[in-house]
This record gives C-alpha cells, structure tokens and sequence, in this order.
C-alpha cells in the first residue's frame, strides 16, 4: 500500500465533538490514554488535524493545531493543546496493528523536533530495539521503554533522528515467545528548530569506549536560550526541546515524568512520549538559574520576587501534587544584616546583592546548598520547609566580618584558595565517610568582582582574576571539599585546572568520570576517573563568540523514560 493512499485528516472541535473526513461525529471526545490530562470544556475552538509528512517512504504523520483557525505554535505546552492531540492521536488508534506495520508520528506535542511516537498492537510483551542510521554519523541504537502497561500494544517515542538530514530507522519487535518483527523506514528529517548545528566538533583524546552512556543536554545557549540541544557521544544532534522563552535550567526526573522549567514563570512535566502532562505558574515570581526536585515531590526553584526591588534571592517551592507554590526561604531576611552592605549597580540600579546561581536540596534537614556569585560562598539552609536557618558558610571571611553571619563560617582545614563566582555547587553523600562529612564539589570560575560593594578593599582568593569574559591564558578549577559539620571545618580534596569561564558554567559527577562545562570558552569535555579529558567537544558557531555561551552542560542516560534501563 502506498504511503499517499493511506493519509487522512483529523480534526477535533473543542465545542462538542470528534469529527472525521467523511465520518460521523462522535456523541462524545474518547476516552483519554493512561496518564494524559483530563478533557475540560474549552472556550476556544482548537482543531487538531493529522496528515503524512510528505519526507517519509512510509505512513509517518504530524499533527498540527489552529485556534479559533490560527495556528498553534508549538513550545506554548499549554494543557488544552495537548489534550486535542490526544484525542486526534486516539482515533489514529486503528493504524498501528502490527510491529511489521506501526502507527508512526513525528513530534506529535510539539517537545521534541525529530522525536517520533511509535504505537503497535502485540500478543505479549516483549522489546522493542531501534536504529538510526544517517549518511555521516555513528549508527544510533537503543531499546525504546514501553509506555503501555498492557501487553497488547507499545507505545514509546524513538529518538536520535538527526535533524535536516536523511535518517533510516530499523525496528526489532523481539517479543518474549516468539520470533522477532522487523521495520524499516527512511525520513528526510526536519530542519532543528534552533538552526543549530547537528553535529559538534568533537576531538577524542582517551578512549572514546570509555565514555558514560547518555545524552549531553547543552542548556542555555545564549544565542537561542529558549531550546536546549541534546548531543550523543559522537557530538551528534539527537533530540532537541523547543522551549517558550526560557532555558531548561536543567532536568529532574519524578513520577515517571520529566520536570523543567519551560518559561520565566513555569514549570512542566512532560511523560515519555513527549506529551506534556502538567504546567504548574508561578505567580508574582521569576525563576533564575536553578531548581531540584524533593523526594516527595515538592520543586525548590531559585527566583526573584517581583513585588521586591532585591533580585535573585528568594527559594520557593512548588507542590507538584497540589500546584501550591510557597515562598520558603527570603534571604534578605536571613541575611539582613548584610544586606545593608550591599548597593544597587549597573545603568538599571539592579540590587543584585546575593545572585543565587544554584541549589541543591537534601532529605538530611531539609536542607539545601545555595551558591552566591555575588559574595563567592557557598551557604547551607536547613529546614526550608519548615522553619528556615542558616546553618553555615563558606567562603571569603572578610566579607561577612562584622555580620551575624560571621559566626556561622565554617573553619577552613589547609591552605588553598577560596572560590571565586563558583557554580553548580553540589552535595555528594558517601557511606564511606562518617556521620556529618559529606562532600561539595563546583565550578569555581576564578573571577571576583563583587559589584554591590565597590567599597570592599578586603583580600580576595588567590589566583581570581578581574577578567569577566574566557581568556585561554586564564584557568578555572573544577573543585572538591571535604565538609565535616561536626568539627565546623571544609578541606579541599582535589581541583582540576579547566578552560577559563568567568561566568555560567558547571560541573557533573557521572559517577566517577566528570563532565565540566566552561561556559564563555564554548567547550565542555568527559574525564575519566583519573582526570583525564577522554573527548572535548566545542560548540561555537563561526564569527564572533564574545557574548555566547552555553549556561551547562549536563548528561542524561533518559532509562525507564526514553530508553528501557
């Protein structure tokens, strides 16, 4: 059968009702797939129609949605624009009954360019391993996690398809009695979204065998924030989300589904299949730089309050249950003292005093470790749930001599510098230590300038240099400290030199290898155990790069969501 003779059109009308091409309409929308939002009444018109992608040797549909005949563009993930895909999806159910002959659909919600939803009838379970192929890359192959949770159907999103070029997918349907279906199908793809570039420049310097299984997410190119590229280890553009204006500050993972921040304000989870499931507003607050996600489903989000003059310093929370959102911890509150300190700078007059660039939460306290640009330390809240307190700091002691916080510094054990501008401080729990050691590991940028107090004449760590963009005869240190809070001491217990960043950046433990990020150089690299740089991957674009960077770089192995673990 021809892939033209099978196209149609589907159209839902949010009104009342289901209509098809030539079909009667239905008395009501169907039932909605396990784990989509629930169908509410909408007061728009939204009309979803499924059509062939005329790139394909196969029946491969898209989906589109006009509202009140507009289109829709995609990356709005609002709730009502899902839930007229699914159903649009749900009548689709008929094509699809075989492994040898799936209902394929190309980025049907909009999260994913070159995803492709991929849904068939089974006898049985069974597993489903995929391959992408396209003329100048690595073959891709992975096992696709099953979304069903019958044994009668898969549903799963196959990824890797490489943006703009042409890419042959092979299916293996293995299922657990019986012999295996086989599929093949060749798609000239979309162009990225972004206009990025689909493949890095990648030089090898170790065994390329040896590096971690996973997606590189490059989060927060200035030259186009509001999409983050996912790259494999061949430096290959693989997926890629198409955001509404804001950086994913990262990715946590929680139920079953993705959370991200998707907006200046908001907050998505988004399931497997690409479908976005919930969107949670945060009113009168903007998040900034980071977030992380408590073990029982509360989101702790760096932001500013609106309604204040002060930015970057407040952590709220969000239920992901309820959708309630708290301010938890004012740290213009907790740090009054110092505030007074400190002085409004810049054309703008920004009282950017504290600038909050990252947050990591613990079950141990309810604690969270906050790192400040602004003042070089690193700071530790517990209870922020609950009753907020400062329990300790680190960092320069000139700069908090004279404040309440003065008491609170932890006694540095050794002689080595203090950060300057760190980033992406970290808390690493370890059964090998004893009770109240656990250790902290960073970006530290190496460059101080403390805007909010041009009067500060204090010392500042050695080696920081004043230098605000990547200078290559500068270096920056990915950093580890030994926290012991029972004798209220911190000891540096390695630093590797690194690419020179005087802002942004970060570092990731992927569980003895290290991925490091040097944001304003354009570069982030793999380490091995020993430190050593396995491959260096650059994602500069030609021309001038003084006022790019990429915010982080982190890397994802996507089990049990994308991939089968």
């Amino acid at each position: 059968m021809s892939t033209r003779s099978r196209a149609r059109s589907i159209t839902l009308l949010t009104a009342a009702a289901l209509v098809l091409t030539g079909a009667p309409a239905l008395a009501a929308p169907p039932p909605q797939r396990p784990g989509a939002p629930p169908l509410v009444p909408a007061a728009d018109q939204l009309v979803a129609t499924a059509e062939t992608y005329p790139e394909a040797d196969t029946t491969l549909y898209t989906v589109s949605v006009a509202r009140n005949g507009v289109p829709e563009e995609p990356g709005g993930f609002a709730l009502d624009v899902q839930q007229v895909i699914d159903a649009a999806l749900d009548d689709l159910e008929t094509q699809g009954p075989t492994p040898a002959d799936p209902l394929l659909v190309l980025n049907p919600y909009g999260t994913n360019t070159t995803g492709v939803l991929a849904r068939f009838g089974t006898e049985g379970g069974g597993t489903l391993t995929y391959t992408v192929s396209s003329p100048g890359t690595e073959n891709f192959t992975r096992v696709a996690e099953d979304h069903d949770p019958s044994d009668t159907a898969f549903e799963g999103q196959l990824i890797g398809v490489v943006p703009g070029a042409e890419n042959t997918v092979t299916t293996t349907w293995q299922p657990d009695d019986g012999e295996a279906a086989e599929f093949s199908f060749t798609l000239t793809a979309p162009a990225s979204a972004s206009g990025d570039r689909t493949t890095l420049e990648r030089t090898v310097e170790g065994d390329a065998e040896e590096l971690t299984d996973g997606l590189f997410a490059v989060i927060g190119l200035r030259r186009h924030v509001d999409y983050t590229l996912l790259y494999d280890n061949a430096g290959v553009l693989r997926a890629e989300f198409d955001l509404d204006g804001y950086r994913t500050d990262r990715l946590e993972f929680y139920d079953g589904t993705m959370v991200t921040t998707v907006g200046t304000n908001r907050v998505a989870r988004i399931d497997g299949l690409g479908r976005v499931v919930a969107t949670h507003v945060l009113p009168g607050y903007e998040m900034h730089h980071d977030f992380d996600v408590t073990d029982d489903g509360k989101v702790v989000i760096l932001a500013t309050e609106t309604a204040k003059d002060s930015v970057e310093d407040v952590l709220v929370s969000l239920d992901l249950g309820t959708g309630a959102v708290e301010k938890t911890v004012d740290f213009s509150e907790l740090l009054a003292d110092y505030t007074t300190r400190a002085r409004p700078y810049g054309p703008d007059s920004v009282d950017d005093w504290l600038h909050l660039n990252s947050v990591d939460w613990s079950p141990d306290g309810d604690s969270v470790i906050v790192s400040s640009r602004e003042t070089s330390a690193i700071l530790k809240v517990d209870d922020v749930h609950g009753s907020p307190a400062l329990d300790y700091v680190i960092g320069q002691a000139e700069v908090w001599a004279g404040t309440e916080a003065e008491n609170l510094l932890l006694e540095k054990a050794g002689d080595f510098p203090d950060t300057a501008g760190q980033h992406s401080v970290v808390r690493h729990d370890d059964a090998d230590l004893a009770p109240g050691q656990y250790y902290l590991t960073m970006f530290d940028n190496s460059f101080w300038r403390m805007n909010s107090r041009p009067d500060y004449t204090g010392p500042v760590p050695a080696g920081a240099s004043p230098v605000a963009t990547a200078d290559p005869a500068l270096r920056s240190e990915y950093r580890r400290y030994l926290v012991d809070e029972n004798a209220g001491t911190y000891t540096e217990v390695e630093s590797v030199p690194v690419p020179y960043s005087a802002i942004v950046s970060n570092v990731q433990d992927l569980g003895g290898p290290l991925l490091i990020n040097s944001g304003q150089a354009l570069t982030f690299a793999e380490y091995d155990a020993q430190r050593e740089v396995i491959a260096r991957f650059g994602y500069a674009l030609e021309g001038p790069t003084e006022n790019d960077f990429a915010y982080r770089v982190l890397k994802y192995d996507f089990e049990d969501f994308w991939f089968a673990g």
